[in-house]
This record gives structure tokens, sequence and C-alpha cells, in this order.
């Protein structure tokens, strides 16, 4: 095959690694024998595991997202051919974990990011090589802000600090990996409603309140207290529903957030870590 290497410029068995195999003290990668600046995307051949600079290899047509380890990749010298590269199916949780690291290490200096203007715009500029030949739903926009509010152990939302909702960052910003997905524990998913603060802790008493009015519409009063309770209620929930209406992000975030919580209910544990974009 024509313009395809079928080997590499130098030694490959005499560079010497760093114990997470990420430099050489040679400085040698790719095809090219040229080093890289830290942050640069590279993507590691499993067969050589050899890195090689996106720009170098011919089956990406665009520049991965800092972080992505999320696929499948040989390079040709290993093939004797042409390159082998699948990228993993990957989970919402898994996308926007690396859209938040790679937002995050290209601008260290800020501390929160828009769930929309950055997280999703992130998600949108790749969807082609995130989720490849995956249309986008209608509402794949209120998924991401639903698991945003979902999954409190990875993904901390900034409201207590910035007293507005639609904050978001990651609570360590670590380079990703496949075992750190493997979903949430009983525990953990147990001890999430006590983790809760901010704008989740609105979005469930909401939620609880809703629950409660069901519960109870066929109580009978009996006692003007009662009477007096029950519209002192009625009347802080039109009150949290007004406030909510004039939040567009944080309601698109309380009805994702009500779906998801009757989809557990009606499917058991582990419903909420499913959601390739094709399943909404």
């Amino acid at each position: 095959m024509e313009g395809v290497a079928k080997k590499f410029k130098y030694d490959l068995d005499a560079l010497e690694w760093d114990d997470q195999h990420r430099r050489n003290k040679e400085g040698v990668y790719c095809y090219c024998g040229l080093d890289y600046n830290d942050g640069d995307p590279m993507l590691h051949c499993e067969g050589c595991q050899q890195l090689f600079h996106w720009d170098c290899v011919s089956c990406l047509k665009a520049k991965p997202l800092r972080g992505d380890i999320f696929y499948r990749f040989k390079c040709s010298v290993c093939t004797a051919g042409g390159e082998e590269y699948e990228r993993d199916m990957l989970s919402w949780v898994q996308v926007i974990y690396l859209a938040l690291y790679h937002l995050s290490t290209g601008d260290p200096g800020k501390k929160y990011f828009r769930w929309r203007e950055n997280i999703c715009a992130t998600i949108n500029d790749n969807w082609s090589s995130l989720y490849p030949g995956k249309s986008k739903t209608a509402t794949w926009q209120n998924t991401v802000a639903g698991c945003l509010s979902t999954h409190s152990a990875l993904f901390k939302s900034g409201f207590e600090d910035t007293q507005q909702s639609g904050n978001w960052t990651l609570h360590e910003v670590v380079a990703p990996t496949r075992e750190r997905f493997k979903g949430p524990t009983k525990a953990a998913k147990r001890t999430r409603r006590k983790e809760a603060t901010g704008a989740e802790q609105e979005i469930l008493a909401v939620l609880s309140e809703g629950k409660a009015k069901r519960g109870a519409r066929h109580r009978v009063s009996f006692s003007d207290d009662e009477d007096e309770e029950r519209r002192a209620r009625g009347k802080r929930r039109r009150q949290n529903m007004k406030a909510l209406e004039n939040d567009s992000e944080l309601l698109q975030s309380v009805e994702l957030f009500t779906q998801l919580e009757r989809q557990r209910q009606d499917t058991g544990p582990g419903a909420e870590d499913k959601g390739a974009p094709g399943e909404l």
C-alpha cells in the first residue's frame, strides 16, 4: 500500500520509557520520530505501545479531545498494512467527563464551565468522532444536564459557589480511564441524595413535594390547621415552579431528573448508566 509506513525510522526497542509509558528519554515518537508537547493528544498503539501524533495518522480526520483513550488503534507498522482504528461505545457519562477534562486542562484557570455553552458545545463540535454513525436526538442536551445532576460522584455543581445553576466541573481533574466508569456502587447510590447540594437539593425538594401530593390526594382534612398547612405547601410549590420557569436550564434538569427517577423505578438499578444517543 503506497504511502503507508511499514517500519520505524528508529529502533523502537531501544527507547527508555517512564512507568506510565507516556514519555521516553529520547523524545522519539510516532512514524516521524519527533517529540510532542504536553497536552497534545496522542494515539496509543495497542500493538507496539508507541504513541502517535493525531495528524500523522491517516485514520483520524479531526483532532481528538485531550484525555481520549476510548478507542482501539494499531499502527501500520504493527499491521504491515493499513491502520486499524475502532471507537469504543461511549456512555453519556464518559463523554461528559471527557468534555469536562478537555475543557479543564485547556483552561486551568477557569473553575466552572457552563453546561450548554461549554460542555454541550464541546460535545456537539466533536460529535462525529465521539459517536460515529449516530444521529443527535432532539433531547440530547437535556440528557447531558440530567447526567450532570445525577452523577455527583464525578461532576460538581457550582451552584453553592456562584449562586447560579448550570455551572459544572470535575471533582478531580484526572485523566479518564476505562476503570473509572464501571458505574456507581449501591452504597454510592444510597448516599447520593445526602450528597446533593445547591441546585440538586432544589430539584429533590420539588420532586419529593410532588410525590407527597400524589400520595395524599384522597385524604380528608378534619382540622383547620391541616387545611392551612396544605394551602401553605401549595403556595410554596407554586413559588418553586415559578422560580424554575424563570430558569430554563434548571427547569430542563428538573424535567430530565424526574424522567430518570421514573426510569430507575420502572427498570431497577443500573438504568441511569444507559444512554447511547439512539436510546433516548
